[in-house]
């Protein structure tokens, strides 16, 4: 255990000093209205360690960068603390999906497992600072913190976090390439792509209409609310979709294993054969076959069962007739009719 502990530490340690270093590069960049949020790619890279390596490690890695970050930007080490508990929660978060036994990402269940967490973590985290502030340090007025603050955090962490952690995770060999991920991966990143294009779009088009920079804050943030919203939902949507192909192949598949081990259970085809789509079709037709292969290995069965008898009942005349036909045999029906005489 003592060496787990030590593991989790070194990592997040580690991790946290990278993680502070880009957030002090990023920090130069910040956003529209937004006295101390910039736009942080690099937000993917506690969630990572919290999935890969433990949720405390995530933990510390997002805490303890974001401190680093503050100090190495001149924002004070220690002026946002809330902040600090927020990042420390953004690597905590989505590292938690390992306790409903997702080590690697292998099915569409667990890919929308790791995305809905990633959101979740990023609303739980902003939600968090938000409660500390009110409570403890009182800097946020609202509402106008709610553009300052609010939502540029919560908007930048979510759809970074959405789009970067699949893809490191998947540089680093935790998204096993199966059907199902495959099509999750291709449907969510054009689902990504449409909605980040079509927002991008509507901002540009109405850019030179906005008559202040007040109107320019506020229709940035709209389009990003909008913009995530129509990601979740869209993913949700496309989760369903995904499943409603990739489901009943994988029954079919694990369905040919059975087949190829001698099992013949053609109730696990059952939800899949009364769909009236093309791969219902297809189940019914295989159920078929699997019925027409039973019963043809039952019927060899029985026949090597009868085949069998039949040679062990040849082979036991045959000792039979060995036996008799010895010298030794004959000696013993010799004597035997000796004593019979007598």
């Amino acid at each position: 255990m003592s060496m787990d502990v030590g593991r989790i530490l070194r990592s997040g340690c580690g991790w946290a000093v990278a993680y502070g270093l880009l957030n002090c590069l990023s920090n130069v960049y910040l956003l529209p209205s937004a006295p101390v949020i910039s736009l942080r790619p690099q937000i993917a890279l506690p969630m990572v360690v919290g999935i890969v390596v433990h949720p405390l490690a995530g933990f510390l890695s997002g805490f303890l960068g974001n401190v680093i970050g503050d100090g190495l930007s001149g924002f004070g080490v220690w002026t946002f603390w809330n902040w600090h508990a927020a990042n420390g929660l953004m690597g905590f978060v989505p590292g938690l999906i390992r306790y409903r036994g997702i080590v690697r990402i292998a099915t569409v269940r667990d890919f929308g497992i790791l995305e809905m967490a990633v959101v979740l973590a990023s609303g739980v985290s902003v939600t968090l600072a938000v409660l500390l502030d009110v409570l403890f340090l009182r800097v946020m007025t609202f509402p106008s913190s709610l553009h300052a603050w609010i939502l540029p955090a919560f908007l930048t962490d979510a759809v970074n976090g959405f789009i970067l952690v699949p893809i490191l995770l998947l540089l680093m060999g935790r998204i096993l390439l199966t059907l199902e991920t495959r099509t999750i991966l291709l449907v969510t990143t054009l689902l990504v792509t449409a909605v980040l294009a079509t927002a991008g779009t509507i901002i540009a088009s109405v850019w030179n209409d906005l008559v202040s920079r007040e109107a320019l804050v506020t229709n940035f943030y709209i389009a990003g609310i909008v913009s995530v919203g129509l990601l979740v939902l869209g993913f949700v949507a496309s989760l369903t979709f995904v499943r409603r192909i990739t489901d009943p192949l994988g029954r079919l598949t694990r369905a040919a294993g059975d087949v190829e081990q001698g099992r013949y259970d053609l109730d696990r085809l059952a939800g899949v054969s009364s769909r009236q789509d093309e791969l219902g079709q297809l189940s019914r037709v295989f159920q078929a076959m699997m019925e027409k292969v039973r019963e043809r290995e039952e019927r060899l069965q029985r026949q090597v069962e009868e085949l069998q008898i039949t040679i062990d009942r040849v082979r036991k005349d045959q000792d039979v007739s060995e036996i008799v036909e010895t010298e030794y045999f004959q000696r013993l029906k010799d004597k035997a009719r000796e004593f019979r005489k007598t």
